[in-house]
């Protein structure tokens, strides 16, 4: 994934995949900003770059002969929706792709931890899914009603650090191989396809609370009693370096997380 500016964004050609037109970038994105952007004038932007691209004379990446395939935006949303404890911020998002097997549109509303940017999303409320089709607008009013819901994600985070996590081998021995199961068995579906987290992800977070001292997560074994908010942070900070690759189903495996970890 790359990042881009708003006028990188923007500057998104029109392109074609299996004989079906879609619009340039800036008529799928506008919309969305001049309705978020009520809210804030910060956001963020991710795209994957096409397989194909071009570079100017000086070696740079054409931005203005490029098509953006899959695309997440982010309105970052004021101070005063700060979690207290540990500050987030509300996001409200927008990410689409057209070059999957079924071009697909979502609009999602979560909160982030502003020193990692790590997301948390409770409520499967927050997500709605479309259809992109080809040479069609997209129908923004299921934004308009995220943006107008209100969440607990403040209740979550707050049971969250309340909650222990003993250390002791034993449970961290029955917690892992639980979470690995439940990342076998547990999907969320979306109405497009089941989003499933993988078996690698407790694995990494168990080393990261575990094993790695130099994690901001670290607790080590035998330590006596942590947080399941660390807990927590620790698996959505492997969700977040996955992000790299390809954020299109950040909302999803966040929100399945409360299946994984049991909470």
């Amino acid at each position: 994934m790359a990042e881009l500016t708003l006028n990188e964004l923007l500057a998104g050609r029109a392109t074609r995949i299996k004989g079906r037109e879609y619009f340039q970038t800036a008529a799928y994105v506008e919309p969305f900003l001049e309705r978020v952007q009520r809210l804030t004038t910060e956001f963020r932007v991710q795209v994957q770059l096409p397989t194909q691209i071009t570079y100017t004379a000086n070696g740079d990446i054409n931005t203005e002969d490029i098509t953006y395939n899959r695309v997440l935006i982010e309105g970052i949303l004021p101070d005063e929706y700060k979690f207290s404890d540990d500050p987030h911020r509300s996001v409200v998002g927008m990410v689409y792709g057209i070059d999957v097997r079924k071009p697909v549109v979502k609009f999602f509303k979560g909160w982030e931890r502003m020193s990692c940017t790590n997301m948390c999303v409770f409520s499967p409320q927050l997500l709605t899914c479309q259809d992109l089709e080809s040479e069609r607008a997209i129908d923004y009013s299921p934004l308009e009603n995220i943006i107008r819901q209100t969440d607990d994600t403040a209740t979550w985070l707050k049971k969250l650090v309340e909650s222990e996590f003993s250390t002791r081998i034993q449970n961290v021995n029955e917690s892992l191989g639980k979470w690995v199961r439940n990342c076998i068995n547990y999907s969320f579906n979306n109405h497009y396809q089941p989003v499933k987290i993988a078996c690698s992800t407790p694995i990494d977070a168990y080393k990261s609370l575990f094993e790695k001292e130099d994690s901001e997560y670290y607790a080590g074994l035998d330590s006596g009693n942590i947080s399941m908010y660390q807990v927590y942070n620790a698996f959505t900070q492997e969700l977040t370096d996955g992000m790299k690759k390809d954020p299109f189903n950040i909302f999803e495996k966040t929100l399945l997380l409360k299946d994984i970890l049991d909470i």
